[in-house]
């Protein structure tokens, strides 16, 4: 599959993820949202194309789950700290991968 597609893929189920979570308190949808960060890192294949995955999930999450309707707004400490976790889980989802294609050796 190419990582165009599989982009695509990751998108839908981020905007339906983002649908789910929107009626969770903010720590859920936090956490929902980065988690389908770290995993859209490991599963894609191309790093630019889960960095764009990982961009579109911040922007689901700062407009529909700590926003309000769809505003995308920054909000001082708060939002550079869901900045960081956001960043840290892409860093992470990248470590992931690397290990599961390329073990230490014995």
């Amino acid at each position: 599959m190419t990582p165009g597609i599989e982009l695509g893929i990751g998108s839908v189920a981020v905007v339906v993820l983002t649908i789910i979570l929107a009626s969770a308190p903010l720590p859920f949808g936090l956490a929902g949202l980065v988690i389908a960060t770290a995993v859209g890192a490991v599963l894609i294949p191309d790093w630019r194309y889960s960095l764009g995955l990982a961009v579109i999930t911040y922007f689901l999450f700062v407009g529909f789950i700590a926003g309000d309707m769809g505003q995308l707004s920054w909000r001082g400490h708060d939002a550079l700290w869901q900045l960081v976790a956001f960043g840290l889980a892409y860093l992470a989802g990248l470590t992931l991968r690397w290990l599961i294609n390329n073990p230490p050796p014995d």
